[in-house]
């Protein structure tokens, strides 16, 4: 009896070096303009054999059940095949879902390969690497296209606090109507660099990010730089000095 057995992976996995996605998303987020009715994702196999490949938006939740997550997008084609150095388009059409005017909302564009047959190695046994690769979705509604979270960056409010279980963190409070992607933040804590774990930060809302050694005491802050992500997948910085009176201050220089 063959036994075949799947593996879902988004980036190579350890002691399977040699298997890597042969398909590939132009950029690293989508941007839908609430003024439009469509946009376009392309996709590119990259490999030496075709792909056979299946496309679908989810919010955000990788366990939900497919048929029952709403969502404002519609892909086509849901399922397609695409040659060696070939590519395909997928269609995204917004569906009509009512969605905040004042704000972005998020959502999941999800690319799964599916791995031609594995041939037989005269044990019985086969491996097979499906790779799911997401990206970002973000939806700007008309009364905000215009602009972007990169022009609005100096709106966002920092502060370095204590936690009682987890030590000095720095709180990020979004006060924009954009959604805010870092690269990285990083303080200058007594002369050495301490990279923080990060994730986004959502419209009118706050979130506190720790390194991943406890740390503790804000007087032993010097200066905090952040990278963030922006609407073309590029990264851009900004350096805040540290005031014990005065809290993160901008550096202009």
């Amino acid at each position: 009896m063959t036994f075949r057995l799947f593996v879902l992976a988004t980036a190579l996995m350890a002691g399977c070096a040699p298997a890597i996605a042969s398909m590939t998303i132009s950029g690293t987020r989508v941007v839908f303009p609430g003024t439009e009715r469509e946009v376009i994702v392309r996709t590119n196999n990259k490999g030496k054999l075709p792909a056979l490949v299946q496309v679908w938006v989810d919010d955000g939740n990788t366990n939900a059940n497919l048929n029952q997550v709403k969502v404002p997008f519609l892909v086509t084609p849901p399922v397609f095949r695409v040659e060696p150095g070939k590519g395909q388009s997928v269609r995204m059409i917004y569906n009509g879902m009512t969605l905040p005017e004042d704000r972005e909302s998020v959502f999941w564009f999800n690319m799964l390969e599916i791995p031609p047959k594995a041939n037989d190695d005269g044990t019985g046994q086969k491996l097979e690497l499906a790779f799911r690769t997401r990206i970002k979705i973000f939806y700007r509604p008309s009364a905000i296209e215009k602009s972007n979270s990169e022009f609005e960056k100096n709106k966002l409010q920092w502060e370095a606090v204590n936690d009682d279980q987890q030590g000095l963190g720095i709180k990020v409070t979004n006060v924009t109507p954009y959604y805010f992607s870092f690269d990285s933040i990083n303080v200058m804590y007594q002369g050495r660099k301490i990279a923080l774990d990060i994730d986004m930060v959502a419209p009118a809302s706050s979130r506190v990010f720790y390194p991943k050694n406890k740390l503790s005491g804000t007087e032993k802050i010097s200066s905090l730089e952040y990278r963030l992500i922006n609407d073309y997948g590029a990264s851009n910085g900004k350096k805040l000095n540290w005031s014990a009176g005065k809290g993160f201050i901008a550096n202009n220089n």
